[in-house]
């Protein structure tokens, strides 16, 4: 009988420390807060227009990137503090660290995007109060 109650503690604990982990990620992935249109931050100036585009649920979707007159589509995942961009028809993906700032302010750090900050850019959407 003492075995059977020690496996069904270590089971609580484990599914206990496996939830609260799940709740900790899924807070940490709504303060990033990813999906939307995200800016090169014009501090300082770097010359042409760069922005991010995320598309789809709070750590993968679909994702259109502009840089000047340049476009790409694709593919986004983020698993820990990796930020993977698939672009469409591309052999291999480019994986970019991030890291957040403040709410609002990325930045990413990999290849072709060293060290770039990135602002979130405010909707369109105004929420209204109900009538009371």
């Amino acid at each position: 009988m003492p075995l059977a109650l020690l496996v069904i503690v270590v089971g609580a604990l484990a599914f206990l420390w496996l939830w609260s982990a799940r709740r900790s990620r899924e807070r940490w992935l709504r303060s990033l807060d990813l999906v939307g249109k995200w800016e090169l931050d014009p501090r300082p100036p770097r010359g042409g227009s760069r922005s991010l585009t995320l598309s789809g649920e709070l750590a993968s979707g679909s994702y259109l990137a502009r840089d000047g007159d340049t476009t790409e589509r694709g593919k986004w995942r983020l698993s820990g503090h990796t930020l993977t961009l698939e672009p469409e028809g591309a052999e291999a993906p480019a994986y970019y660290d991030l890291h957040l700032f403040a709410s609002g302010r990325i930045g990413l750090d990999g290849p072709g995007r060293e060290r770039e900050i990135y602002v979130k850019c405010a909707g369109n959407v105004i929420p209204l109060r109900a009538r009371s």
